[in-house]
């Protein structure tokens, strides 16, 4: 069995459904003479102050509808640059509202009388100096304008008649001030009080390029012809002493590069080895069977840093890293040594590893390679500038 089921609506229900208004079903057309953000600013002028590079729109914000019939009161794009410091783009904003407009110029609630209110509301906020923000005035633009420039943001505020807009964009280059100004100015020439929105005589001045911005970062590391030679700090005169009574190979030269990273890597040979290494070897017969005790002793750069703080903070991760549990007297500025017969050295801004591998399966050898360890390490100390 099944039921059909149905309702009933009141008549007074029905009837006031029946005479809805269309204007309250759909949204009131704009108002004769509306500002349209999105032509005031256009995805074309970012095109022209940004050639080449991709612009998007992300589409106008209507205006709130307590205010009236509604239009386009906002308007938003994001332009992709190149970045300084990576191979990656950047996504930055650009954006322009409308304040306020279709009233009197003049009077206490009149557009004047507004601007000047905003302005003197954003002085008093941007004289805090721990904001970094800054004010001028901008003249030939509409009937008064002024620039607030922060570190992320370039804002241009502008009044024309009845009209009072803001225009943002997001800190760029030193080109972005300019584009700031080419867009407010590009926006005034589309607004004639009394009228409305009218076309622009000319098109937004089109540049040539987009600005690069300049990579300020500074490298952590010391410049290649600063670096120590490895081989330098462990001769074969100091294996000769520590090691005298074993094989002992010609030393092997590690070399390597500086790389800095930016939006085109560069890369800096070092012109002299990093690490110096060490084989020594000896045959020891011990009840009658033959025993080898085989070592690689060597001398590790870690960093030549920029500075002493930068060595300081290699150190501790140098240090956390060969799990260094004891601090050791006597070297550089600071040192410790590991359980792995390992030591570092930070002296200055050099921060170093010496190392006696070999013997980990056996005590004697694993206590010989200790002792050995810190014998090299006070000798490579007294090379230290």
């Amino acid at each position: 069995m099944s039921f059909k089921h149905s309702v009933v609506w009141p008549v007074s229900l029905l009837v006031c459904l029946n005479t809805i208004p269309a204007s309250a079903q759909t949204p009131a057309p704009a108002k004769a003479g509306a500002p349209d953000a999105c032509k005031l600013l256009t995805q074309a002028d970012l095109q022209a102050l940004f050639p080449g590079r991709p612009v998007d729109s992300k589409g106008p914000t209507l205006s709130p509808i307590f205010k009236g019939p509604q239009y386009n009161e906002s308007c938003m794009y994001t332009v992709k640059v190149p970045s300084s410091t990576s191979k990656s783009e950047l996504t930055k904003f650009a954006s322009i509202n409308t304040v306020l407009w279709g009233g009197e110029t003049d009077g206490p609630r009149g557009s004047a009388a507004t601007f000047a209110s905003i302005r003197s509301t954003r002085e008093k906020v941007n004289a805090d100096p721990k904001l970094n923000h800054k004010i001028e005035p901008l003249t030939g633009l509409g009937d008064e304008a002024f620039l607030e420039t922060s570190d992320f943001t370039i804002t241009a505020r502008v009044r024309k008649g009845d009209l009072i807009y803001v225009v943002n964009l997001d800190t760029y280059s030193p080109q972005t001030r300019p584009n700031v100004i080419a867009l407010a100015t590009q926006a005034a020439k589309r607004w004639q009080p009394g009228t409305g929105m009218v076309d622009a005589s000319a098109p937004v001045a089109t540049n040539g390029s987009v600005d690069i911005p300049e990579d300020t970062r500074t490298s952590s590391a010391a410049p290649p012809d600063q670096w120590p030679d490895a081989c330098a700090l462990l001769t074969p005169e100091d294996m000769h002493a520590v090691f005298a009574d074993m094989k002992i190979d010609p030393p092997r030269k590690v070399m390597a590069q500086l790389r800095h990273e930016s939006r085109i890597d560069h890369v800096e040979a070092l012109p002299k080895p990093i690490r110096c290494i060490y084989s020594t070897s000896r045959t020891d017969i011990i009840r009658g069977e033959k025993r080898f005790a085989v070592y690689d002793a060597s001398v590790s750069i870690s960093t030549m840093a920029a500075n002493d703080d930068l060595s300081k903070k290699y150190y501790k991760i140098a240090r956390n890293t060969g799990e260094g549990s004891a601090d050791v007297p006597g070297l550089g500025d600071e040192a410790s040594s590991s359980i792995m017969n390992s030591i570092v050295i930070r002296k200055g801004r050099l921060v170093l590893e010496v190392r006696v591998s070999g013997g980990d399966r056996d005590r004697d050898l694993h206590d010989d390679g200790t002792r050995r360890v810190n014998e090299l390490a006070r000798l490579v100390n007294a090379k230290l500038p």
